[in-house]
């Protein structure tokens, strides 16, 4: 009963310390006119958690934005979107404050609650008017001192800065493994685990870092017999069962 009392009292002074946060830092929220704006149009490229909350800074001191994504709105989110339902934060969430607005209510949110406070700064800046979904940028070329998008001033119109948010994390990539036209049991990558039967099975997992752990996770809870970690650096891994 103890240990819970301390869990509730430290909770309740994480929120009570991301609302003085919230409370002193965020930018202003109301979409200021193009005739009170400081002037500034700042193209984002990427609409995943770093674009958008780049865009919400940029919107709450006064300059006018456009973000360009290639996906569609469904992947709003970037990585966040694309990872499996099962994914969460894995590292305590006074580590991920990626704007003053957000608010976590657990030490680990998952994805759901990530894509959330994602989707909720999108709206709150009035981003969801300033989105080009399936607008991919092939190319940022300097005109007369402004940046032009794709070469095509004309549809996209001119900026005065660029901020790429494009992530470290794009398709997923598979190695292709010999004889593996051989091998008569699924193979996935690690992003692709909804939905997956390992009950009573044996997983191989290629690779020992957070992806693998994750997967780890996953395969225990889904009640696989036994789960061997194939890494190239020693790590201390031994065999879960």
């Amino acid at each position: 009963m103890l240990a819970s009392d301390i869990s509730q009292f430290i909770n309740f002074i994480y929120e009570l310390v991301q609302s003085i946060v919230i409370w002193v830092f965020s930018p202003p929220t109301h979409i200021l006119p193009a005739n009170n704006n400081n002037g500034l149009r700042i193209a984002v490229i990427g609409a995943g958690l770093t674009g958008v909350s780049s865009a919400a800074h940029c919107v709450g001191h006064g300059a006018d934005v456009t973000i360009f994504e290639a996906r569609s709105e469904e992947y709003l989110g970037g990585i966040w979107a694309r990872v499996n339902s099962i994914s969460s934060l894995q590292v305590y969430s006074v580590m991920y404050r990626f704007h003053p607005t957000v608010r976590w209510h657990k030490r680990y949110p998952d994805r759901g609650r990530i894509l959330e406070e994602i989707r909720k700064l999108w709206h709150r800046y009035g981003l969801q008017h300033k989105t080009r979904f399936e607008t991919p940028v092939r190319s940022v070329t300097c005109l007369d001192n402004k940046w032009v998008i794709n070469g095509d001033p004309e549809t996209y119109g001119t900026f005065d800065g660029v901020i790429a948010a494009v992530g470290t994390c794009g398709d997923p990539k598979m190695p292709r493994l010999p004889n593996e036209e051989e091998y008569g049991g699924k193979i996935c990558h690690s992003s692709e685990l909804d939905g997956v039967d390992v009950q009573g099975k044996r997983i191989a997992i290629i690779g020992g870092g957070a992806s693998a752990i994750e997967v780890v996770e996953c395969a225990i809870a889904k009640g696989a017999e036994q789960v061997d970690i194939i890494s190239r650096v020693s790590a201390g891994f031994e065999t879960f069962r």
